[in-house]
């Protein structure tokens, strides 16, 4: 098996998130390095906790993630790209919208996928 590595992961490092996967030298997103996505493409990534976990997401064009979920308000936890009906998704963007459906932006916490995604993208 090939070691995968990515700038991405010394981003993260900077940022103090050391995460099992990240301190191995290991990417967010797959595949690893990540291609440079266009502004709307889905992606997937794998976010260490507290919402820990594979989750497809996308950067909107305000320069908010929105994860793949299928009523808006919860995100598709676990489901990588070959799983989810992108069709059927409604995204729940982070800022504003998540503060509507959960009480917070997603940005408070430095750990929050919303606050990693976000960052990640700017490195893209």
């Amino acid at each position: 098996m090939t070691a995968k590595t990515s700038m991405i992961a010394g981003a993260v490092l900077t940022f103090g998130l050391l995460s099992p996967m990240v301190a191995q030298g290991g990417c967010f997103d797959d595949p690893c390095p990540p291609e440079k996505p266009a502004a709307t493409s889905w992606r997937q990534a794998d976010f260490p906790a507290p919402n820990g976990g594979v989750v497809v997401y996308k950067i909107m064009p305000s320069g908010d993630p929105a994860c793949a979920s299928y009523d808006g308000r919860n995100c598709l936890w676990g489901q990588g790209l070959n799983h989810v009906r992108l069709n059927d998704v409604h995204p729940l963007v982070c800022g504003a919208n998540h503060r509507a459906q959960w009480g917070v932006t997603g940005y408070e916490n430095a750990k929050h996928w919303c606050n990693l995604a976000k960052q990640v993208a700017h490195f893209d």
